[in-house]
């Protein structure tokens, strides 16, 4: 299978980034095909709305890299969401991406992919994570994705804290088992 992975933290060695390295390695133990895009480092230009694209029967106006990515998203079997919670959603970095899928709505309806999501909070307030979990929902939902599997990881102060936690062999065995 092709997993398209979207990781949306700024920090290179953060938390949720180190989870979605144990999901990659375990995912590409079983054989799978990864592609990693970090929006956060990404030169993705905000949707405009403008509907040039016409949802998808014409190329986007922005030429940046979700070009790129957007091969990437039609050709996958998986899309894995991979973000902290900054202020009780996913990275405006991330959000950004998934703005852009706009432009391949009726393409990614079509294709009734799978989809993961990975997230991790510092607060170990539960309800924090309800949120991220419901916008995830609307978003498979309207694109005719099915979940196969989400990992909240809460309370988590650092990667070492992490480290001493289940999470990372959850996200291991997530992507081992596809």
């Amino acid at each position: 299978m092709k997993i398209t992975v979207l990781t949306g933290s700024p920090r290179k060695n953060g938390t949720s980034n180190y989870l979605a390295d144990e999901f990659i390695k375990g995912a590409k133990e079983s054989g799978h095909e990864i592609y990693r895009f970090d929006c956060a480092k990404a030169d993705i230009k905000n949707c405009l709305g403008c509907n040039a694209c016409a949802m998808g029967s014409k190329p986007c106006i922005h030429k940046d890299d979700f070009a790129e990515l957007r091969e990437h998203l039609l050709n996958s079997d998986i899309i894995l969401f991979v973000s902290p919670i900054y202020y009780f959603d996913m990275t405006s970095s991330i959000k950004k991406v998934i703005d852009r899928f706009y432009s391949i709505d009726p393409q990614l309806k079509e294709k009734n992919n799978k989809a993961v999501l990975i997230s991790v909070q510092h607060s170990p307030v539960e309800q924090v994570k309800d949120i991220i979990n419901a916008h995830y929902q609307a978003i498979i939902n309207w694109l005719n994705i099915e979940n196969i599997g989400i990992i909240n990881a809460v309370g988590i102060e650092s990667v070492e804290h992490l480290k001493q936690t289940s999470y990372p062999q959850q996200a291991y065995e997530l992507g081992k088992s596809l």
